[in-house]
C-alpha cells in the first residue's frame, strides 16, 4: 500500500503540486483500510481524496462507485475521469443513462447507489470503495434519507469515503458514522488554499467586510449610513447596478465572475442587457475560439430546435464573453458555458444557486446580488452553509492569489446579518431520515420485522435524537422540581380549600357556556388595557403578539404607542392593538447610560443580557400562559365547581392569577414528557406507522408479532424510487390505466412526477381525465390513511404536463411542445428525463406484464432526441 501512496503523491508532485496535509492524512487513512470522513471548505482540494480511491481500486482489482448528489454533478465527474482514465475503465449509471455498467469504476446518482444496496444487486459484490460527495446532503428534506441509507446498508468490506463541506457538528456525524461503520477517521480543515476576501459594493466602491481586526469595517457602516432610503428600490435600476459592479472588477482586475442573482428571468434579462448596450469581453481571438464550439453545437440542432432554445441569443452572449447558468436553460448550452468558463474564454456567468451545489466552475469573484432565495415556496434567507458554498466558487488554485465575494448593497441587505454569515460559522447536519414505503417492503425482503425496526434504530435520525432525549429528560426534570415546588405554595394559599385541586375541578367541568365566556374575554381586555396603562419605560414585560411570546425592554412611551428592544436586538413599535395578552411586568432592566441604540453591536450585547435575564422564565415555561386563549378564564360552573370551598374564596381573583405560572409550568411538563416519549424509539415507530399502513392495503401480509410476507404488488413497489411510491403501485392496478395508448400512459406518468413547475391543468381528454380522477381518488385515499398512523409520505401529483408529454411522445416538435406548455426549455428536459427514469423502474417492476410492455413503448416514444 505504502508504494501505491507513495506513487500518487508523487505524481501531483510531478505537475508541481504538493498535497496539503488533510489530503495525505485521508489517502494514508484510506491505504490503511478505514473509512474516512473528509470535512473541509469549498475549493480546498477533497476531490484529491476521492481520486485517490479510485486509484487504490485500480491498483487492487476492486470496483470503486462514485456518487453525486445531482445528475449534473455525475455527468461531470464521469467526464473527468474518462479524461483521467479513458473510456473502457469509466461507467455512469444515473437512472436515465446506463454507459459501459460493467467498468472498474462506476459514477451515479446518489439514488442508483441506494436501489443497488437495497435489491442486492450483484454489481455491489466486487466494491471495494465508495464514495459519497457532499454527504452533508443528507440534511435536504427530500433526498436527505437517501444519503442515511447508502450508509446504513453499504456492506462493511466496502471502504466508505465521505466528502463533505465544513459543517459544526462533525463530532456528532463522526460518531454516527463509527456507530454503523466501525473505524473512521475524521480528517477536517477550515483553511482554504486560496484565501476568501468579503466585500460589499455600495454604488461605485467596493469595501471589505470587515477591517484588519476582524471588525465589521467602520468606512463600510459609514458608507452606507450615508446612503439615501430609496437607495436601490426600483427594479429599473438593477440593470445599470450590474453594469456598475462589472466595471469596477474589471477594473480592479477581480474576473472572471459569477454573478448570483437566483431568479432565472433576471439571469436572462441580465445577459440581455449587456446586449443591448454592446458590450465586449472577449478578444477577438478568444471570440473565434468561441465560435468554433458554438458551430459544433448548432450542427447538432434542427432550425426549429434552434430557435426553441434561443440559440442565436445565447451564441451572441458567449462570443462577448458573458452567459448565464441555470435550470431553465439547454442542457448543452449550460455545459458549454461551463467548459468555456474553465477554458478561461467567458468571463462573467449570471447564476442561479445550481453552480453553487459542486459544479467545477472556479473563478476569481463571486457576486451575489441579495442575501435571500427562493425555496420553492418562499423566498427565503440565505443559510450560512448556503452561503459559504456560494462564496467558495471564488479563487482558483494556481491562479489567484486570493479569491473575492462581492455583495451588492441595497435596502434589503442587513450588514449585521451578512457579517453573521460571513463569520465562518456554519449549520449543523440535521438528519432528514425517514421510512420510505420502498424502503420498507425492499428490506422485509431480507430481514425480519423487528430486524428492520432495529436498523431504524441505527439511523443518523435516531442517533440525533438519542443525543436529545438526555437534554430533555434532564429539562424535564428541572421543570417538575420547580412545578412541584409551585404546587406546595398553592396547596397552602388558601384557608378554605386546596387551590390545586380546585384547578383540577375547574379543568373537569369543560367548555363554559356563552354568557360566561363572554364575559371572561371582557374582563381579560381589561386587565390587558390596565397593564397597557401602567407600564413605565426601563422596565422589562413578557406579552403575546398574535399569539407569539415575547420578551422586551419599554425605551419610550409616545401616546398609543411604545418603543421596545426587544430579545432579539431590534427596535420596533409596540402598539396596544397588537397585543394578544396583558403585559407582565419583570421589573426594572438596566440599561446602559449615555449610548446610543442605533449601533446595531450596542443593541445585540442588550439583547444578549436581556436573555440572560429571561432565560430561566423560558426554560421553565413561566410565561407561556400568555400565549393562550382568553378563554381559559372563562368556567363552566358545575355543581362540582360550585360546590368546592375555595370557589367562594374572597381572595379567588388573586389565587387564580398565582395559579398561573403554575398552571404555565405544569403545560410545560405535559409538553416536554410527549417530546420525551415521541423520541424513544421515533424512528423505529415511523417505520410501525409506515408498515401499518402497507398491512392494511394488504401489502404486507402477516403480522409484526409473526413472519412478514410480501403480497405480489409489493414485488411491484420493491422497485419503485420515487416520492408516490405506493401512489404509483396503487393506479397500476388499475384498468383505467392498462387501456391507455404508450402516448397516453406516458402522459398520465408525467403526474408521478410530482413537480409544481409543470402545473395544475387537467387534461381535456376524456381517456386521460378519467386517468387523472383515478390518480386523485388514490392520493385523496392514501393521505387519509396516513394521517390516520401519524405520518406523512405521499407527495401531491401534478396533472398539468400530460397533455404537453402525451404530445411529445405522438412525435411533436420541441417548438411546438414548449409553445404548449408554457414551460422553459430546460424544465421540459429535465422533466422529461426524470419521466425517463420513472418508465425504466415500470420495465423493471412490471416484468412479464402489460405495465413493462406500456411503459417500454411510451419510454421508445419519449426518448427519440439524444438532448433528452
Amino acid at each position: 500500500m505504502e508504494l501505491i501512496v507513495r506513487h500518487f503523491i508523487d505524481e501531483y508532485a510531478a505537475r508541481g503540486i504538493r498535497l496539503d496535509d488533510f489530503q495525505v492524512l485521508a489517502i494514508r487513512a484510506l491505504a490503511a483500510k478505514e473509512d474516512v470522513l473528509v470535512s473541509a471548505p469549498t475549493g480546498a482540494g477533497k476531490t484529491v481524496v476521492a481520486e485517490f480511491a479510485v486509484e487504490l481500486a485500480l491498483a487492487t482489482s476492486m470496483r470503486c462507485i462514485y456518487t453525486a448528489p445531482i445528475k449534473a454533478l455525475s455527468n461531470q465527474k464521469f467526464r473527468d475521469l474518462v479524461h483521467r482514465h479513458g473510456q473502457d475503465t469509466i461507467g455512469l449509471l444515473t437512472g436515465d443513462q446506463t454507459i459501459n455498467r460493467d467498468a472498474p469504476i462506476l459514477v451515479v446518482t446518489t439514488e442508483v447507489l441506494r436501489n443497488m444496496l437495497v435489491q442486492r444487486d450483484t454489481v455491489m459484490d466486487d466494491v471495494g470503495f465508495a464514495i459519497l460527495d457532499e454527504v452533508h446532503y443528507l440534511a435536504d428534506p427530500a433526498r436527505g434519507p437517501v444519503w442515511e441509507e447508502v450508509i446504513i446498508h453499504l456492506p462493511e468490506h466496502i471502504r466508505l469515503v465521505s466528502l463533505s463541506a465544513t459543517i459544526s457538528n462533525v463530532d456528532e456525524f463522526i460518531g454516527w458514522l463509527r456507530s454503523v461503520r466501525g473505524r473512521t477517521a475524521e480528517i477536517t480543515t477550515r483553511i482554504r488554499p486560496v484565501p476568501l476576501e468579503q466585500h460589499v459594493a455600495v454604488k461605485k466602491r467596493i469595501f471589505p467586510l470587515y477591517d484588519r481586526r476582524g471588525e465589521l469595517n467602520p468606512a463600510l457602516m459609514s458608507a452606507v449610513r450615508s446612503e439615501p432610503p430609496a437607495f436601490r428600490q426600483s427594479r429599473s435600476a438593477l440593470p445599470a447596478q450590474r453594469r456598475q459592479i462589472l466595471r469596477m472588477l474589471g477594473q480592479q482586475n477581480m474576473l472572471p465572475a459569477i454573478h448570483f442573482i437566483f431568479s432565472r428571468k433576471a439571469c436572462d434579462n441580465a445577459v440581455g442587457d449587456l446586449l443591448d448596450r454592446d458590450i465586449f469581453l472577449t478578444s477577438r481571438e478568444e471570440s473565434r475560439q468561441i465560435n468554433r464550439q458554438l458551430k459544433d453545437l448548432r450542427a447538432e440542432l434542427s432550425d426549429a430546435d434552434a430557435r426553441t432554445i434561443r440559440f442565436n441569443f445565447w451564441a451572441k452572449a458567449f462570443r462577448r464573453g458573458f452567459g448565464a447558468h441555470h435550470a431553465g436553460m439547454f442542457p448543452a448550452l449550460k455545459e458549454l458555458a461551463e467548459r468555456l468558463m474553465n477554458q478561461g474564454l467567458l468571463k462573467l456567468v449570471y447564476a442561479t444557486g445550481t453552480l453553487a451545489l459542486g459544479i467545477d466552475m472556479p473563478v476569481r469573484t463571486v457576486v451575489l446580488e441579495d442575501l435571500t432565495r427562493f425555496n420553492g415556496t418562499d423566498f427565503v434567507e440565505l443559510t450560512a452553509t448556503e452561503y459559504t458554498q456560494l462564496i467558495g466558487r471564488a479563487g482558483r488554485r494556481g491562479k489567484d492569489t486570493h479569491g473575492n465575494a462581492v455583495v451588492m448593497y441595497g435596502p434589503e441587505i442587513n450588514i449585521d446579518y451578512l457579517a453573521d454569515l460571513g463569520s465562518g460559522h456554519v449549520e449543523p447536519v440535521e438528519s432528514a431520515f425517514f421510512p420510505s414505503y420502498n424502503a420498507v417492503v425492499n428490506l422485509l425482503t431480507h430481514y425480519t420485522y423487528d430486524q428492520v425496526r432495529a436498523i431504524m434504530g441505527t439511523s443518523f435520525a435516531q442517533y440525533q435524537r438519542n443525543a436529545e432525549l438526555g437534554t430533555i429528560e434532564a429539562r424535564l426534570v428541572r421543570v417538575r422540581r420547580h412545578m412541584d415546588r409551585l404546587e406546595a405554595e398553592l396547596r397552602k394559599s388558601c384557608l378554605l380549600g386546596d387551590v390545586v385541586e380546585y384547578l383540577q375541578v375547574r379543568e373537569r367541568a369543560g367548555r363554559a357556556s356563552k354568557a360566561e365566556r363572554k364575559r371572561a374575554k371582557t374582563e381579560y381586555r381589561r386587565r390587558i388595557e390596565e397593564s397597557w396603562e401602567n407600564k413605565n419605560t426601563g422596565n422589562l414585560y413578557a406579552y403575546a403578539v398574535n399569539g407569539e411570546l415575547e420578551y422586551a425592554v419599554a425605551l419610550s412611551v409616545n401616546g398609543e404607542k411604545m418603543r421596545v428592544l426587544t430579545v432579539d436586538g431590534e427596535m420596533i413599535w409596540l402598539r396596544f392593538v397588537h397585543l394578544s395578552s396583558e403585559m407582565r411586568d419583570l421589573g426594572r432592566f438596566d440599561l446602559p447610560f449615555g449610548i446610543s441604540l442605533k449601533d446595531p453591536a450596542t443593541r445585540r450585547e442588550i439583547a444578549d443580557d436581556m436573555y440572560d435575564a429571561v432565560a430561566e422564565r423560558i426554560e421553565l415555561g413561566t410565561d407561556r400562559d400568555l400565549t393562550a386563549s382568553w378563554d381559559r378564564f372563562a368556567v363552566r360552573l358545575t355543581p362540582e365547581v360550585q360546590d368546592h370551598p375555595v370557589h367562594h374564596c374572597p381572595d379567588l381573583k388573586d389565587h387564580l392569577k398565582e395559579a398561573s405560572t403554575y398552571l404555565s409550568v405544569s403545560a410545560n411538563v405535559q409538553e416536554l414528557t410527549a417530546l420525551r416519549d415521541s423520541y424513544e424509539e421515533s424512528v423505529a415507530k415511523e417505520y410501525d406507522a409506515t408498515a401499518r399502513v402497507l398491512f392494511d392495503l394488504g401489502y404486507l401480509q402477516g403480522s409484526k408479532d409473526s413472519e412478514v410476507k410480501l403480497a405480489a404488488g409489493a414485488q411491484i413497489l420493491r422497485r419503485i424510487h420515487n416520492e408516490a411510491d405506493l401512489l404509483i403501485t396503487l393506479c397500476m392496478n388499475e384498468a383505467v390505466f392498462a387501456e391507455l395508448d404508450a402516448d397516453e400512459f406516458a402522459g398520465v406518468c408525467s403526474a408521478f412526477l410530482c413537480d409544481r413547475r409543470l402545473g395544475n391543468d387537467v387534461p381535456r381528454t376524456p381517456r386521460m381525465r378519467a386517468a387523472w380522477s383515478v390518480i386523485e381518488r388514490n392520493r385523496d385515499y392514501l393521505v387519509s390513511r396516513e394521517h390516520e398512523v401519524g405520518i406523512t409520505r405521499t407527495a401531491e401529483p401534478t396533472p398539468g404536463a400530460m397533455e404537453t408529454f402525451t404530445l411529445w411522445a405522438q412525435g411533436a416538435d420541441l417548438e411546438a411542445v414548449v409553445r404548449r406548455s408554457r414551460l422553459v426549455v430546460g424544465d421540459f428536459i429535465s422533466a422529461n428525463r426524470r419521466l425517463i427514469d420513472l418508465l425504466e423502474q415500470l420495465i423493471i417492476a412490471g416484468e412479464d406484464t402489460w405495465i413493462a410492455e406500456k411503459a417500454m413503448a411510451s419510454r421508445k416514444l419519449i426518448s427519440r432526441w439524444s438532448w433528452v
